[in-house]
């Protein structure tokens, strides 16, 4: 096999950047509203067991319609805890992290008879190519062959995202929550309920990059499967400054350096420090932009105004 298959690296990573940049973008909408979310690799674990479920039961629409829905289910216990009860937002994170993989592997037992995976080769998606990208020379047009079409959805999100966030009365009205909690009330909007919205989105596409994962790319159920892409996608939200374009853009970094390990053939070093790569790339991309970076200025902090509503 060739050191490095580019063309077969950027598939492969088309495929995370997917789940990175849909588990982001979910992240991007609860702290644009100021409720931090750490807790987005739980909601993909949940919505990794739940979709490959639903798809085995009702067809791959069905698995990610059912991942996407628990996800948001789930990430109503993080709202309850944060904006109702103004828990600590990372403490809420990592509870929901925690929890997730017990009730994961209770959900495998009882749908798949395995605590720790289901049977391979769930219904998935017929393939798509795109035409004219294909025939890229270099071997580059083999990674817009045998697409999953909900890649292409993942491309063209941005455009919805940027409007509802810019250009219409939510968007507006969820990003003043997460900047200025106290303003937006006094304009008489409810800020409790922009951000419960905002957490249920960010449980729903979460949720709904955990199913995609287990239904298109692996095409089962295992425990352990996410391996830190929620992290992952935190750090593109970080490296992407919260602006969905950006996002996109580290989105694609990440999902290139996940997929190069699984690809790529060193002679000489071993399997175990090939793998590291991604985490090494995040730690990196992170370091070197951890000072130029600007959340939302309310973000992680709680609201006291008539009860967090």
């Amino acid at each position: 096999m060739p050191l490095l298959d580019v063309g077969a690296v950027v598939a492969l990573g088309f495929q995370y950047f997917t789940i990175i940049y849909l588990t982001a973008i979910g992240g991007l909408f609860s702290e644009r509203s100021g409720i931090v979310n750490i807790g987005l690799e739980g909601l993909m674990v949940v919505g990794t067991v739940m979709g490959a479920w639903g798809s085995i039961n009702w067809g791959p629409v069905a698995g990610l319609l059912i991942g996407a829905a628990a996800g948001m289910l789930f990430s109503l216990v993080h709202a309850v805890a944060t904006v109702t009860f103004r828990v600590d937002h990372i403490v809420s994170g990592v509870v929901i992290n925690v929890v997730a993989l017990g009730l994961a592997r209770f959900l495998s037992q009882l749908f798949f008879g395995s605590a720790s995976q289901s049977d391979s080769g769930i219904p998935h998606f017929d393939k798509i190519d795109i035409p004219l990208l294909e025939s890229i020379p270099l071997g580059l047009g083999r990674a817009f062959q045998n697409l999953s079409p909900i890649t292409v959805v993942a491309f063209l999100l941005a455009i919805p995202v940027l409007f509802v966030l810019n250009r219409s009365r939510f968007g507006l009205r969820l990003r003043s929550a997460g900047e200025n909690p106290e303003a937006t009330r006094t304009l008489g909007v409810r800020v409790g309920p922009l951000r419960y919205a905002g957490v249920a989105i960010s449980g729903t596409l979460a949720g709904f990059a955990g199913a995609f994962l287990a239904i298109e790319v692996n095409e089962l159920y295992q425990e352990g499967q996410t391996q830190g892409l929620g992290f992952i996608a935190l750090a593109s939200l970080i490296l992407g400054n919260w602006s969905p374009l950006r996002v996109m853009l580290g989105a694609m970094l990440f999902g290139l350096a996940t997929g190069i390990p699984l690809r790529v053939d060193i002679p000489g070093i071993p399997e175990q420090f090939v793998r590291m790569i991604p985490y090494i790339v995040t730690i990196v991309a992170i370091a070197g932009f951890v000072g130029r970076v600007q959340p939302p200025a309310a973000a992680g902090k709680a609201y006291e105004g008539a009860g967090g509503t």
